[in-house]
């Protein structure tokens, strides 16, 4: 009796390590089926993609084409050629989707300082598609270093520019052209107030106000005189 009981402990045993093997297998499957790098279901091919400088690309980088996720990078490596060096990152593109030739590639951020991944823009116009294992050039981003050392020349060359050149003359031209107008408006100001000159009279003098008012008056009651063309002699 006691032996048939330690049977049965025994396959009870058995039992629940099989059922817990079973279930490890189909936890494990459904963890392999969500990582992002499982594609194991996705059949697609794969094209390579040139850059000088590939800031951030790496293993598992979304793929996108006009803005929606057509598939992921597998691979960046960095080559040696005879005048420098390169990176080459292979691209695995879903099955189905058709990627025009002269389309651009070119590494894209998912916000300011998010996540990097390489965008692809097709041409205006095109006639053929890119074919499995195909290499295309890249537009390599500029390096945040080179924007600042560039910009830091720039404004140095402007400075100097500014300084020595003609921007210094024609600046200083401006201003004193700028200085006589003002001058002159003041003296405008002071004989309108004053009631000097053409402008002064023109705001104050009551007689050109009464001949205007004549000389409208006139032309109504004898219209024809706008017509009148005295007669040569």
């Amino acid at each position: 009796m006691a032996k048939n009981l330690w049977e049965v402990k025994k396959r009870l045993s058995y039992i629940k390590i099989g059922v817990f093997f079973v279930v490890g297998l189909f936890l494990l499957f459904i963890a392999l089926v969500s990582i992002k790098d499982f594609s194991l279901f996705r059949s697609g091919y794969k094209i390579k993609v040139i850059f000088d400088f590939a800031e951030g690309m790496k293993r598992a980088s979304p793929v996108r084409f006009c803005g929606v996720d057509i598939g992921e990078v597998k691979e960046v490596v960095v080559l040696n050629k005879d005048d420098g060096s390169y990176v080459q990152v292979k691209v695995n593109v879903q099955r189905g989707i058709k990627i025009p030739k002269g389309s651009y590639f070119f590494i894209n951020s998912l916000s300011l300082f998010g996540e990097k991944y390489l965008e692809i823009t097709p041409p205006d116009n095109f006639s053929q598609y890119i074919k499995e294992g195909e290499i295309v050039e890249g537009i390599s981003p500029v390096p945040l270093f080179k924007l600042f050392s560039n910009f830091s020349k720039t404004m140095g060359e402007l400075r100097d520019f500014v300084k020595e050149g003609e921007i210094k003359e024609s600046l200083e031209n401006t201003m004193k052209n700028l200085e006589d107008i003002s001058i002159e408006a003041k003296g405008l100001i002071k004989d309108v107030r004053n009631k000097k000159g053409t402008v002064g009279k023109l705001f104050y003098d009551d007689s050109l106000y009464q001949e205007t008012e004549e000389f409208i008056a006139d032309i109504k009651k004898n219209p024809w005189k706008l017509l009148y063309k005295p007669k040569d002699r």
